[in-house]
């Protein structure tokens, strides 16, 4: 059976699927849709959607530096 959003726990729902840490999600640390976040203001680096496990596509949100670029691909700002 496919996971759904409730049957994860506030702890996997508030954790970036990419590198382990907090992804910083407003709407999954309160669990309420009609938050502001920074996960709505961004455009998420394809690379990284790319690496999200199937069954958390769509259910966990990225950590901002996971959605700038893949982990272990640090983007220079210089």
């Amino acid at each position: 059976m496919p996971l759904d959003y409730h049957s994860l726990t506030a702890a996997q729902r508030q954790t970036c699927p990419l590198c382990g840490g907090p992804n910083g999600c407003a709407p999954a640390a309160c669990g309420r849709l009609d938050v502001p976040c920074w996960c709505t203001t961004v455009t998420f680096n394809p690379a990284s959607l790319a690496l999200v496990p199937d069954h958390l596509r769509n259910m966990v949100c990225l950590c901002p530096r996971c959605a700038e670029a893949p982990p272990g691909k640090e983007i220079s700002h210089g």
